[in-house]
């Protein structure tokens, strides 16, 4: 997979393993972890539960929005390093999630096989995957999210003071940053704060702000008297490509679609005039 709006473009290994050896077993993973990874503090299902979240919030005029993006998360988690930081949390808190004690080292045997046994073919050439997470098995965004949390559980509520809400979509992490008076302090502990994300197995993250405005996945948030008022984001090199009315899809899909874009319109523009231009 080759990343153009990434600046500069990158390359991820990802390979499809649907009908694979594997593929059963990362489904049966994915279903075991999934509990796990949505009751994590910093976990939100999409972008209009996170507005609905954030819709009702009063700000006070120290307030400013900031986001985080993993530098090539999936590839850069150290799977010698994630397997046993997820078994032992599992086996400590497992029971939480219905989770039995053989049931967890059933799942840690079986993320043993799936992340380490990663073979993609390109071409005629083959490749053998030893370190990083096996993109496009099923488990992996649970992984994920998994791993980063367990360094959240005690980041999270030692910067509570400096950041009041946080929430994270796998690789993609937003936050409400409360500056402190002195612009000087203030500036140290922004970078504070980063240098204690980034303390984590190698992993690297790309911070933008504290701003007014931020984009955040497909919304813009900014901060209007008090309050984070919400417009849809696009990326530049959205293309606008949709089926056709006289694709042969059935008739229902070209439905789906116009009303699709209708709701998500509505859920996540705030301003009356906004979704009327959208519309």
């Amino acid at each position: 997979l080759y990343k153009i709006h990434k600046t500069p473009p990158s390359t991820r290994p990802v390979c499809s393993d649907c009908s694979s050896v594997t593929n059963a077993l990362g489904k049966f993973i994915d279903i075991m972890l999934q509990p796990v990874a949505q009751a994590q503090a910093s976990y939100f299902k999409n972008s209009y539960e996170l507005k609905c979240m954030l819709v009702g919030m009063m700000l006070p005029p120290n307030a400013s929005l900031f986001t985080g993006d993993a530098k090539s998360m999936y590839t850069n988690i150290p799977t010698d390093m994630a397997l046993p930081l997820i078994k032992n949390y599992l086996l400590k808190s497992g029971h939480q999630f219905g989770l039995s004690h053989d049931m967890v080292l059933a799942i840690n045997a079986a993320l043993e096989i799936v992340m380490n046994r990663n073979i993609v073919r390109f071409g005629d050439i083959y490749r053998w995957q030893f370190s990083g997470t096996a993109m496009g098995t099923p488990p992996a965004p649970a992984w994920a999210i998994i791993f980063f949390a367990l360094k959240e559980q005690e980041l999270i509520p030692r910067w509570s003071e400096r950041v009041p809400f946080y929430k994270r979509y796998i690789d993609d992490g937003f936050g409400i940053w409360y500056h402190h008076p002195d612009p000087a302090e203030d500036a140290r502990l922004w970078q504070a704060f980063q240098d204690d994300f980034n303390d984590w197995h190698g992993l690297e993250w790309d911070f933008v702000g504290p701003n007014d405005s931020v984009d955040f996945m497909d919304i813009t948030m900014k901060i209007v008297d008090g309050k984070i008022d919400f417009t849809l984001f696009e990326k530049a090199l959205n293309l606008y490509l949709y089926i056709p009315p006289k694709s042969a899809h059935p008739p229902g899909v070209l439905t789906g679609l116009i009303f699709g874009n209708i709701l998500r319109i509505h859920q996540l523009c705030s301003r009356d005039d906004d979704i009327n231009d959208r519309l």
